[in-house]
């Protein structure tokens, strides 16, 4: 299995990102749970292809409550 190494210039891997350039990829800096825009998140009911930044500011990660701000790419 081969893996294509990331460079500095794009910090993020292709498959972490839309079309568009944006972010399909979160990580939640408490727990490390990965929010995947494309699959949803069945724990708080959002459907999938729902994008990260059109979750409600009231959106918690689904297993340690941490707030969207605790979420990078």
């Amino acid at each position: 299995m081969s893996s294509t190494p990331v460079r500095a210039n794009n910090p993020t891997p292709p498959f972490a990102r839309r079309k568009n350039g944006k972010l399909e990829l979160w990580v939640c800096s408490r727990c490390g749970h990965v929010y995947d825009g494309n699959a949803g998140e069945p724990l708080t009911s959002t459907p999938p292809f729902t994008p990260f930044e059109t979750l409600p500011a009231s959106w918690l990660c689904p297993h340690c409550a941490a707030e969207k701000r605790y979420f990078f790419f």
